[in-house]
């Protein structure tokens, strides 16, 4: 079974037949997409898990990523049915206010005390800060049960967030997944016989780089 690699390498300002080092360009393919610098160097077995890994991560990354912004909005819209809660307000505290709190008179009561605690010499400076503070007008709330609170919105954020860890964790590892892909390229990984093939083939601003193998 014979395999073509055709990949196309654009570099900017190129002069014809500027050399190019395979192992150089074979650590910034793989800072691109992991994997196929060791390709390059002719090593198919690393450049292949490598590809895959990276194909796994990025799935796990867009579907906990939409999970969580999904499972956020289904809360926020029982916050407004159940609470009242005013969607416009963009601040990530109110969210988590509307978890804590029955209703926003208890929120203030808090903020109120938080006012005196820091200003207790200036009651202007205190209605200052209940003003800057409070959920007040629109935004105030008032859960009409606490099953509400609890079972539609507290445990919906809950998975919403958990749902974001689980981005983050598959955000650390398509870096980390770069990161060894160029480590290997740079440091360890030796060309094989299957690069010897590889051939530079140089166009007007732009280096085509062309790997030709057989198995």
């Amino acid at each position: 079974m014979s395999i073509t690699l055709l990949l196309v390498v654009m570099l900017g300002g190129a002069e014809p037949g500027e050399a190019v080092g395979r192992r150089g360009v074979a650590t910034l393919a793989s800072a691109a997409i992991p994997g196929t610098g060791q390709l390059l160097l002719g090593q198919p077995v690393r450049g292949e898990i490598m590809l895959w890994a990276d194909a796994a991560a990025w799935t796990v990354w867009l579907s906990t990523s939409w999970l969580s912004a999904v499972r956020e909005e289904d809360a926020r819209l029982a916050a407004a049915v159940h609470a009242g809660a005013d969607l416009a307000v963009r601040d990530a505290d109110y969210y988590r206010a509307l978890e804590r709190y029955d209703n926003s008179d208890e929120y203030n009561e808090d903020v109120r005390r938080e006012a005196r605690e820091r200003y207790p010499d200036d009651p202007d400076a205190q209605r200052r800060y209940y003003a800057a503070n409070g959920c007040l007008g629109s935004a105030a709330w008032n859960w009409d049960s606490d099953s509400s609170r609890i079972q539609l919105y507290w445990r919906t954020r809950k998975s919403a967030r958990a749902a974001g860890l689980g981005a983050q964790f598959a955000l650390g590892a398509l870096l980390l997944n770069r990161l060894v892909s160029i480590i290997d390229c740079a440091f360890f990984s030796r060309e094989s016989a299957l690069s010897s093939r590889f051939r530079v083939q140089p166009t007007a601003g732009r280096l085509g780089l062309e790997l030709r193998a057989a198995f």
